[in-house]
């Protein structure tokens, strides 16, 4: 299995001059992240966020190009509310674009998920280049309750 080919960075704090802290986790087995790879917590460990995520709780902060097993460490950036991240939709999601209501999610591949508008976990709050670029907000949370 490799890491999803679509990373995504921090831009800014819509709240105040936050930046993510970088923490160490507990992998879970196989891990392989890229920078910028989006992770959720998964039975307490940090796993690869995809279709199946429905919350998130950062940015992998560095290459595991190795499978990982079950507890090794890997350096997460924790995104909080209110942070925007930058990121690729797999097609025009300008629509979604100024917190319109609708819940994004990923594709397996790391893209936004322009599609799928329900259950999800990211709100796009600005687009750029033709609606591919999305600036999103994390609307569910590993670290707790968002929105319940």
């Amino acid at each position: 299995m490799t890491a999803p080919a679509y990373t995504w960075s921090f831009h800014c704090d819509l709240w105040g001059d936050r930046v993510p802290k970088v923490v160490t986790l507990e992998a879970t087995t196989d891990l392989l992240t890229k920078v910028g790879t989006l992770v959720f917590m998964s039975s307490g460990q940090v796993d690869n966020a995809g279709d199946a995520a429905s919350t998130l709780i950062g940015l992998a902060a560095e290459v595991i190009s190795t499978a990982a097993t079950a507890a090794d460490p890997v350096k997460v950036a924790l995104i909080a509310p209110g942070m925007v991240i930058k990121g690729t939709a797999d097609a025009d999601a300008s629509t979604l674009s100024g917190f319109n209501g609708k819940l994004g999610d990923l594709n397996s591949d790391g893209s936004f998920d322009t599609a799928d508008t329900t259950d999800g976990c990211l709100s796009v709050y600005r687009t750029e280049d033709s609606g591919i670029t999305v600036y999103c907000t994390i609307t569910e949370f590993d670290m707790g309750c968002v929105n319940s």
